[in-house]
């Protein structure tokens, strides 16, 4: 787990917990903006996972050569 994976999954808490609050006060903007803070939040989380996988897999060529 790196960096990006934790900070991703850090934004979509954080933008479920503010959509949760802007559908309770009926804030469409709010709302809006807590949906794409989720979005870049996974977008991060893959970024991370896509360099782990990366990470490893060199590793393993490494170790194999």
């Amino acid at each position: 787990m790196n960096r990006n994976m934790i900070a991703g999954q850090a934004q979509v808490v954080v933008g479920k917990v503010q959509e949760k609050l802007a559908v309770l006060i009926g804030h469409t903007e709010l709302r809006r903006a807590a949906t794409q803070r989720q979005t870049h939040g996974r977008i991060m989380h893959a970024v991370g996972e896509a360099q782990d996988l990366i990470r490893r897999s060199l590793r393993h060529r490494r170790v194999s050569m």
